[in-house]
């Protein structure tokens, strides 16, 4: 089993109950073919980038996911056929999927929820790095011993 994350948009022009339908038979696929969903997401309906299918707007759902391969081949195969589906893509996260840490991962998210607190974040697997978006946190300034030679230098 693997995890995976999946976002597929559905087309605007459908009813809210026709897209919780959709959204729910491909729930469904997933969890008949033995998939234990993490988390799903509904980011709602939103402008999209560029126009696809003829379409400027699109329902977007997010699902992350631990499944096999020929589960996610044949939820793929259905986006294929389903004309509600506009757009689809499918992300491998990780190799390994340990179902009993998303298990009290998805506990503690929902707690948290009922709560009225943020969920924990996940720690970060880079460290402390600077992420400022400079690249100074990738560059060493010592350019590996090497230095610009200007026009004063003479060498004798």
């Amino acid at each position: 089993m693997r995890h995976y994350e999946t976002i597929f948009i559905v087309h605007p022009e459908l009813s809210e109950e026709d897209t919780a339908a959709c959204v729910e038979k491909f729930r469904g696929l997933l969890e008949k073919d033995g998939a234990f969903i993490v988390k799903e997401d509904h980011w709602g309906r939103r402008r999209l980038a560029y126009t696809v299918k003829k379409h400027t707007k699109g329902y977007f759902v997010l699902v992350e996911y631990g499944a096999t391969g020929e589960a996610v081949d044949e939820l793929e195969r259905n986006f294929k056929i389903d004309e509600q589906v506009i757009r689809y893509l499918t992300v491998k996260i990780a190799d390994s999927f340990d179902e009993e840490a998303m298990a009290q991962r998805k506990a503690e998210a929902e707690a948290a929820k009922a709560a009225g607190t943020p969920p924990p974040s996940e720690p970060d697997e880079v460290g402390d790095r600077d992420d400022d978006d400079d690249d100074d946190d990738d560059r060493d300034d010592d350019r590996g011993g090497r230095r610009r030679r200007d026009d004063d230098d003479d060498e004798d």
